[in-house]
């Protein structure tokens, strides 16, 4: 499956980055009621750590820096606060490396379901519906996913990867180049805008 194994090495949607398994102890008391977080920090003061780091990001000077910067991006983002969602992730992501996705669709509807303002839940599914050919499908938790988190690179290269599947090469490079704004960096973005560039060069529009 040429898509799968695509998706695979560029980490699309960073899905993949936040099936990374989960160490739960049967000693820490945080539940699935626990949602702003693990930690004594408030849900804003995340947010504001986050929103700083995606500033450095969009002006990193290389990929090794914008790497390090991505880690700890990518790392707040897949805090879900919930010992329950963190393990309902944890089995999704095994489940779509088996390619069993069904299964995975089933463990994120739950993911979703429970923790509506999750932003990685929303982008996890659009990655497996994208795997089902469920462009729509896809696309909508996408939007769900950047009604969350505006500058979330993966959600976004996800959009220039199904534009590009429906033939649209001018919304692909468009999401491309927004990916480009927040990660100079990320994954084949680059290449992705300078192939739709000469493509979209030729074509009336």
């Amino acid at each position: 499956m040429d898509k799968f194994r695509g998706l695979i090495c560029v980490v699309c949607f960073t899905a993949l980055v936040s099936a990374a398994p989960i160490a739960v102890s049967a000693e820490d008391p945080t539940g699935p009621e626990a949602v702003p977080g693990k930690s004594d920090k408030s849900a804003e003061a995340v947010a504001s750590s986050v929103e700083d780091l995606l500033d450095r990001l969009s002006q990193s000077a290389s990929e090794d820096e914008a790497k390090a910067l991505e880690r700890k991006i990518v790392a707040a983002w897949n805090e879900s606060g919930s010992d329950t969602v963190d393990l309902l992730v944890q089995r999704a992501g095994a489940a779509i490396e088996d390619k069993d996705l069904g299964i995975a669709l089933q463990y994120l509807d739950l993911v979703t379901q429970m923790l509506p303002d999750y932003a990685e839940g929303w982008n996890m599914r659009a990655t497996v519906y994208y795997l089902l050919d469920e462009y729509e499908l896809s696309l909508a938790d996408i939007q769900r996913t950047l009604a969350l988190q505006p500058r979330h690179f993966g959600a976004l290269t996800g959009l220039g990867l199904i534009f590009r599947e429906l033939d649209e090469p001018e919304k692909a490079l468009e999401a491309y180049r927004q990916v480009l704004a927040v990660h100079p960096y990320f994954g084949k973005a680059r290449q992705s805008v300078e192939k739709l560039e000469t493509e979209v060069e030729g074509r009336d529009i």
